[in-house]
């Protein structure tokens, strides 16, 4: 059950509104998430936390966005692409990862590449930095996204352990195919 966290005196925000669902969704999953469970767990009525979302997509398009945007402060730091790719890709993994519940809903989405969010802006400049065309940039993350998405979202569900074997078949798997990756835009470069 998720912590119950009573708004009480302060504010109803629609950024508090999206840590609560955030945290139902960690803690229950995506089908637990109703407006009615929400509103309980911030102590108001249903009815207010529709002056600041319209539903439950709206609601779930928020968190997603508030996960994606705790990426503003990522750095991959200075040093070869091929290190920054991999700094890139392990933070990515780690911030989905955090949120496995909310992974399994996004990744379902055919809108999940947020081409305007910190992660995208930062994977390009590393794309850019590898030599790539720019005519590539684009086409060439957004494969890349996919890929990793689909990793991550076989390592959710325990394919990657059933097809590797159970003993850090989820690491070993995630870095071999960090690695494929490099060497395929090294390729290409």
């Amino acid at each position: 059950m998720a912590e119950n966290r009573k708004v009480g005196d302060q504010r109803l925000t629609k950024d508090v509104i999206l840590r609560s669902a955030l945290r139902i969704v960690d803690t229950d999953g995506v089908e637990a998430l109703s407006m009615r469970k929400l509103a309980a767990d911030l102590g108001v009525n249903p009815m207010s936390i529709y002056h600041h979302v319209d539903n439950k997509a709206a609601l779930l398009d928020g968190i997603t966005r508030l996960v994606t945007d705790g990426a503003n402060e990522l750095t991959v730091g200075d040093g070869p692409w091929q290190d920054q790719l991999r700094r890139l890709a392990y933070a990515f993994r780690a911030q989905s990862l955090a949120h496995r519940n909310l992974l399994r809903y996004a990744f379902a989405g055919d809108d999940f590449i947020q081409r305007d969010g910190p992660m995208w802006r930062t994977l390009r400049a590393v794309l850019r930095s590898a030599g790539l065309p720019e005519t590539e940039v684009d086409r060439t993350g957004a494969v890349l996204v996919v890929l990793v998405g689909g990793l991550l979202h076989t390592e959710v569900n325990g394919t990657m352990r059933r097809l590797v074997g159970a003993d850090q078949a989820d690491d070993t798997g995630f870095a071999l195919a960090v690695e494929l990756l490099i060497d395929g835009i090294t390729a290409r470069t």
